[in-house]
């Protein structure tokens, strides 16, 4: 059987001539199928290369939203740093007012309060290749914040034990000197409790107290409850102040420039008391602060609670 084909009869406007083509059945099939074939694969290429170029608009867009991510992410461990900072300073708080308050201190095993152990692997551990090499990786940032909020938890249960401890006994704890009687804003430490060489003959001797250089007129404040055993000019320490607190505690106050309270008046802890002066024995404007337990002179810096922790 022959193959059928088909004709293509072509007329000429012009001349009116008819044209006719045979075209055999085969051969046009093979020309649509190489038809397809073209259209396929021109189809694939240009879809390949938008596809490529979505993908490449999308990977940048990844990676723009990689940096911001890498940035919050470092903000966050800043933040972990402050708090961690920050706790730090209310452990030392802590651990002055239970000796204060006659409070054993937190062991330092317990403040770990379960750091260590193996890490396994989770959901943060799978996304780490997205971040720098040097990071130190989410899962330890999750970690660190996991432990900073355990240590918080347990300075909240240490703080609800001292409050009990100090409402039990209230009136002995307000006449505890635990503040400094210049603002630390105002003063600067310029000689400590212990040896150091006089200002006047420059030899070697004993210092009772602490001296807070400040400007003249600077408000001096009373730095526990108590009644006031002395106030007048008195040789070496010029306007001078004693407190009596009770419990055999006492604070000393000198070189004042004036003083606001007169023996047998009661203060409070915080009350002005008098002003920052240079009289008596003193090279410069500065107040001369000590503490007496006993009669005996001892260091106020183990006294003073409102301490700031660089």
């Amino acid at each position: 059987m022959k193959n059928r084909g088909y004709k293509i009869i072509l007329v000429s406007d012009e001349q009116s001539e008819i044209r006719q083509l045979n075209i055999n059945r085969n051969l046009l099939y093979g020309i649509a199928v190489m038809l397809l074939v073209g259209i396929g694969l021109l189809s694939y290429y240009f879809s390949d290369l938008y596809s490529n170029r979505v993908y490449a608009a999308r990977l940048e867009q990844i990676r723009v939203d990689n940096t911001k991510l890498i940035e919050e992410i470092r903000e966050t461990e800043q933040r972990a740093d402050l708090l961690q900072t920050q706790l730090d300073s209310i452990r030392k708080r802590d651990d002055l007012i239970r000796e204060m308050v006659k409070l054993p201190k937190i062991d330092d095993d317990i403040r770990k309060v379960g750091v260590g152990g193996a890490n396994a692997p989770d959901e943060e551990s799978s996304l780490e290749y997205l971040l720098p090499d040097n990071y130190k990786g989410l899962h330890a940032l999750k970690k660190n914040f996991d432990f900073l909020n355990r240590l918080a938890n347990l300075e909240e249960l240490s703080y609800a034990e001292i409050y009990d401890r100090v409402t039990s006994d209230l009136v002995r704890f307000q006449c505890y000197p635990a503040i400094h009687p210049v603002s630390l804003e105002d003063c600067h430490l310029t000689s400590g409790f212990g040896m150091r060489v006089d200002p006047f003959d420059r030899k070697n001797r004993f210092h009772e107290g602490n001296d807070f250089a400040s400007r003249w007129g600077t408000p001096v404040r009373a730095t526990a409850d108590g009644v006031v055993k002395a106030s007048k000019y008195y040789g070496t320490f010029g306007n001078y102040i004693e407190i009596d607190h009770g419990y055999g505690l006492k604070t000393i106050y000198g070189h004042m420039s004036r003083r606001k309270v007169k023996r047998g008046d009661r203060v409070t802890r915080g009350q002005i008391i008098g002003t920052v002066g240079n009289t008596g024995k003193s090279t410069a404007s500065h107040l001369h602060y000590g503490v007496k337990y006993k009669r005996r002179d001892v260091d106020p810096a183990d006294y003073y609670f409102d301490l700031t922790f660089e």
